[in-house]
């Protein structure tokens, strides 16, 4: 159950960080809000879940690393469509 959760709540969250690639192929603006809110949630709730497998420093470190991650691919994915769209 704790590797399951560990490597879907990873795949969910770098999902998320390359959502700005999706909404520019749908000629959408990228939004950010609704995608902080859910990958925190993620990793806190997927933290939630793991607690009881890991230590607290594990688990804060997991929270920790998913943020990081997704905000890393959120900035990197969001600096391609930003390029590829171009000044207008």
């Amino acid at each position: 159950m704790s590797y399951s959760t560990l490597g879907f709540s990873w795949l969910v969250v770098s999902a998320l960080g390359l959502l700005p690639l999706a909404e520019a192929f749908l000629h959408r603006s990228p939004s950010i809000t609704p995608q902080v809110v859910i990958a925190f949630l993620i990793a806190v709730g997927s933290g939630a879940v793991l607690r009881r497998r890991y230590t607290w420093v594990g688990v804060a470190l997991h929270i920790y690393s998913q943020i990081a991650i997704w905000l890393s691919l959120f900035c990197a994915s969001l600096t391609m469509v930003l390029i590829w769209v171009g000044p207008q």
